[in-house]
């Protein structure tokens, strides 16, 4: 999954689960494929509904991994609060890219063998579990 495919199942989630578009659009097609998403026909003959499967929310959550790598990039498997904000790897990892894809974290490479990984507000939000504000985040 993309970013983009990401979105707009997050948006189909929080919206009663149904996500209105064009019936060819390549993102809902690829996740009706994968069996993340079902597809039905929308009021227009070239439109469509989408509904995110059960599968597909499976796929949007974190694993045990994930979120232990997120608590040790904010500190927090070391300190009850976060007090920073990265995780240095010698090349790509496959758990990072991930989280990067759903919006938990982002990237910044370096050098050829150093990729710096930063957790995200909603990272933060998602293992600290408490309804921090984005200028606490910014201060970590």
């Amino acid at each position: 999954m993309n970013k983009n495919q990401i979105g707009d199942m997050e948006h189909a989630l929080k919206n009663g689960n149904r996500f209105y578009t064009e019936a060819n659009d390549n993102g809902w097609n690829d996740l009706v494929e994968t069996g993340f998403a079902t597809k039905g026909p929308g009021w227009e003959s070239d439109m469509a509904y989408f509904r995110v499967t059960n599968e597909g929310k499976e796929a949007l959550k974190l694993t045990d991994y994930q979120v232990g790598k997120l608590k040790h990039c904010f500190g927090l498997d070391y300190s009850r609060k976060p007090y920073r904000n990265y995780y240095h790897c010698n090349q790509t990892n496959d758990e990072w890219e991930d989280l990067c894809a759903k919006g938990y974290a982002n990237k910044q490479i370096k050098g050829e063998k150093e990729i710096i990984y930063f957790g995200t507000l909603k990272g933060l939000r998602e293992v600290f579990r408490r309804n921090i504000s984005a200028r606490y985040f910014e201060a970590i």
